[in-house]
Protein backbone atom coordinates (compact mmCIF):
# COMPACT_ATOMS: atom_id res chain seq x y z
CA UNK A 1 0.00 0.00 0.00
CA UNK A 2 1.21 3.26 -0.65
CA UNK A 3 1.60 6.18 1.73
CA UNK A 4 0.81 9.76 1.44
CA UNK A 5 3.59 11.59 2.71
CA UNK A 6 2.18 14.90 3.06
CA UNK A 7 -0.31 15.70 6.11
CA UNK A 8 -2.60 18.07 3.36
CA UNK A 9 -3.44 15.56 1.26
CA UNK A 10 -6.66 14.92 2.42
CA UNK A 11 -7.65 19.16 1.19
CA UNK A 12 -7.96 19.91 -2.02
CA UNK A 13 -6.12 23.71 -2.64
CA UNK A 14 -9.26 25.62 -1.61
CA UNK A 15 -9.54 23.65 1.52
CA UNK A 16 -12.28 21.11 0.86
CA UNK A 17 -11.56 17.73 2.51
CA UNK A 18 -11.17 14.92 -0.26
CA UNK A 19 -13.23 11.99 -0.77
CA UNK A 20 -10.94 9.55 1.10
CA UNK A 21 -11.67 5.25 1.82
CA UNK A 22 -10.34 4.01 4.46
CA UNK A 23 -9.31 0.48 3.54
CA UNK A 24 -9.73 -1.55 6.84
CA UNK A 25 -13.04 0.05 7.97
CA UNK A 26 -16.70 0.94 6.33
CA UNK A 27 -18.85 3.34 7.58
CA UNK A 28 -21.78 3.01 4.99
CA UNK A 29 -22.65 0.12 2.63
CA UNK A 30 -25.15 1.07 -0.53
CA UNK A 31 -27.11 -1.64 -2.34
CA UNK A 32 -27.72 -1.77 -5.43
CA UNK A 33 -31.29 -3.44 -5.72
CA UNK A 34 -31.66 -3.98 -9.23
CA UNK A 35 -32.86 -1.68 -12.52
CA UNK A 36 -36.55 -2.51 -12.28
CA UNK A 37 -38.72 -0.11 -11.31
CA UNK A 38 -42.71 0.68 -11.76
CA UNK A 39 -42.16 4.31 -13.29
CA UNK A 40 -40.26 5.05 -16.75
CA UNK A 41 -38.34 8.95 -15.98
CA UNK A 42 -36.71 10.08 -19.10
CA UNK A 43 -34.77 11.37 -16.56
CA UNK A 44 -33.39 8.49 -14.65
CA UNK A 45 -29.59 8.23 -14.01
CA UNK A 46 -30.06 4.24 -14.08
CA UNK A 47 -32.17 4.45 -16.83
CA UNK A 48 -34.92 2.11 -14.85
CA UNK A 49 -37.84 0.89 -16.61
CA UNK A 50 -40.56 -1.76 -15.66
CA UNK A 51 -39.71 -4.84 -16.49
CA UNK A 52 -35.54 -3.95 -16.82
CA UNK A 53 -33.47 -6.61 -15.55
CA UNK A 54 -29.97 -5.33 -16.64
CA UNK A 55 -29.17 -5.69 -12.92
CA UNK A 56 -31.03 -8.42 -11.50
CA UNK A 57 -32.91 -8.27 -8.42
CA UNK A 58 -31.58 -8.67 -4.90
CA UNK A 59 -31.89 -11.65 -3.02
CA UNK A 60 -32.15 -12.08 0.33
CA UNK A 61 -29.08 -14.58 -0.05
CA UNK A 62 -27.18 -12.16 -2.08
CA UNK A 63 -27.19 -9.26 0.30
CA UNK A 64 -26.86 -11.45 3.92
CA UNK A 65 -23.25 -12.38 2.82
CA UNK A 66 -22.47 -8.73 2.48
CA UNK A 67 -24.56 -7.19 5.43
CA UNK A 68 -22.33 -9.70 7.63
CA UNK A 69 -19.18 -8.92 6.26
CA UNK A 70 -20.07 -4.87 6.40
CA UNK A 71 -20.53 -5.68 9.76
CA UNK A 72 -17.18 -7.08 10.47
CA UNK A 73 -16.01 -4.01 9.42
CA UNK A 74 -17.41 -2.20 11.64
CA UNK A 75 -20.02 -0.59 8.98
CA UNK A 76 -22.50 2.24 10.63
CA UNK A 77 -25.60 1.98 8.46
CA UNK A 78 -26.87 0.41 5.56
CA UNK A 79 -28.58 1.69 2.22
CA UNK A 80 -31.06 0.57 -0.74
CA UNK A 81 -31.40 2.30 -4.06
CA UNK A 82 -32.35 0.80 -7.70
CA UNK A 83 -34.54 0.97 -9.72
CA UNK A 84 -37.55 0.88 -7.17
CA UNK A 85 -36.14 -0.96 -4.08
CA UNK A 86 -40.18 -1.93 -3.16
CA UNK A 87 -40.83 -3.74 -6.38
CA UNK A 88 -37.73 -5.92 -5.10
CA UNK A 89 -39.29 -9.46 -3.58
CA UNK A 90 -37.09 -9.82 -0.91
CA UNK A 91 -36.50 -6.47 0.10
CA UNK A 92 -37.93 -6.53 3.65
CA UNK A 93 -36.76 -10.02 4.61
CA UNK A 94 -33.66 -7.99 3.69
CA UNK A 95 -34.55 -4.98 5.90
CA UNK A 96 -35.85 -6.97 8.38
CA UNK A 97 -32.13 -8.65 8.91
CA UNK A 98 -30.14 -5.57 8.28
CA UNK A 99 -32.21 -3.44 10.65
CA UNK A 100 -31.02 -6.35 13.41
CA UNK A 101 -27.96 -4.47 13.30
CA UNK A 102 -27.78 -1.39 11.93
CA UNK A 103 -29.68 1.82 10.53
CA UNK A 104 -31.13 1.44 6.98
CA UNK A 105 -32.32 4.30 4.44
CA UNK A 106 -34.01 3.48 1.55
CA UNK A 107 -34.34 5.77 -1.72
CA UNK A 108 -37.59 5.06 -3.23
CA UNK A 109 -40.26 6.83 -5.85
CA UNK A 110 -43.08 6.42 -2.88
CA UNK A 111 -45.38 5.08 -5.43
CA UNK A 112 -47.64 1.67 -5.71
CA UNK A 113 -44.67 -0.85 -4.75
CA UNK A 114 -44.54 1.03 -1.52
CA UNK A 115 -48.41 1.89 -0.71
CA UNK A 116 -49.30 -1.53 -1.27
CA UNK A 117 -46.51 -3.17 1.18
CA UNK A 118 -47.34 -0.47 3.42
CA UNK A 119 -48.19 -3.20 6.47
CA UNK A 120 -44.93 -5.03 5.92
CA UNK A 121 -43.80 -1.87 6.91
CA UNK A 122 -45.17 -1.91 10.31
CA UNK A 123 -43.16 -4.76 12.13
CA UNK A 124 -39.82 -3.20 11.22
CA UNK A 125 -40.62 -0.29 13.38
CA UNK A 126 -39.94 -3.07 16.31
CA UNK A 127 -36.84 -3.37 15.15
CA UNK A 128 -33.64 -2.11 17.21
CA UNK A 129 -32.17 0.06 14.52
CA UNK A 130 -34.79 3.10 12.60
CA UNK A 131 -35.48 2.61 8.62
CA UNK A 132 -35.78 5.88 7.14
CA UNK A 133 -37.24 6.40 4.05
CA UNK A 134 -35.88 8.93 1.48
CA UNK A 135 -38.88 9.73 -1.22
CA UNK A 136 -38.10 11.60 -4.71
CA UNK A 137 -39.82 14.89 -5.01
CA UNK A 138 -38.41 16.42 -8.57
CA UNK A 139 -40.03 19.21 -8.19
CA UNK A 140 -42.44 20.99 -5.42
CA UNK A 141 -45.50 21.16 -7.59
CA UNK A 142 -47.71 18.71 -8.93
CA UNK A 143 -47.26 19.70 -12.64
CA UNK A 144 -43.83 19.49 -12.79
CA UNK A 145 -43.48 16.68 -11.03
CA UNK A 146 -45.86 14.48 -13.01
CA UNK A 147 -44.53 15.68 -16.16
CA UNK A 148 -41.43 13.57 -15.63
CA UNK A 149 -42.45 10.83 -13.58
CA UNK A 150 -46.15 10.46 -14.47
CA UNK A 151 -49.80 11.98 -13.45
CA UNK A 152 -50.57 10.99 -10.29
CA UNK A 153 -47.17 10.51 -8.84
CA UNK A 154 -46.52 13.61 -7.12
CA UNK A 155 -49.80 12.91 -4.82
CA UNK A 156 -48.68 9.01 -4.26
CA UNK A 157 -45.47 10.30 -3.00
CA UNK A 158 -47.00 12.83 -0.73
CA UNK A 159 -49.25 9.49 0.50
CA UNK A 160 -46.38 7.85 1.24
Amino acid sequence: MHHIARPDWRFTPDGTPRGYIQPQELRELWFHTGTICNLSCSFCLEGSRPGDRRIEMLTFEDARPFIDQALALGVERFAFTGGEPFVIRDIFRILDYALSYRPCLVLTNGTKPLQVRMAQLRPLREKPHPLRLRISLDFPDEARHDAGRGRGNFRRALES
